[in-house]
């Protein structure tokens, strides 16, 4: 089972950002955001994950970096189909209840 974004689209639009979410912890709201920095190829970005803790009368910002590959479903289902595996399956959010798209797959049977 796979799940990613619903990147077709999105490496269409290329956004630069996320709106802000604000979540309450224990010392108040946090704000948490995302940068993504796109690759010249447009399947690759840079992720910047940033939260503000609020911390007494000031703000505490923890930044996490990575970088992600905007596979497409098509894409994905090849990577997959490739591995050797069958019965491969997409779930769209309305069928799977999850809110974004889901992959099934089963691994093909070893050769004994």
């Amino acid at each position: 089972m796979i799940t990613v974004r619903a990147y077709a689209e999105t490496r269409q639009t290329r956004p630069t950002s996320t709106p802000p979410q604000v979540s309450q912890t224990h010392d108040g709201q946090a704000i948490t955001f995302l940068l993504w920095h796109w690759h010249e190829d447009g399947e690759r970005y840079d992720l910047e994950h940033f939260q503000l803790i609020p911390a007494k009368n000031t703000w505490q910002v923890r930044v996490r970096r990575t970088t992600h590959w905007a596979l497409t479903p098509p894409q994905l289902t090849e990577f997959v189909t490739e591995a050797g595996f069958t019965k491969i399956a997409w779930h769209s959010p309305a069928s799977s209840g999850y809110y974004q798209p889901v992959l099934t797959a089963q691994r093909a049977p070893s050769a004994q």
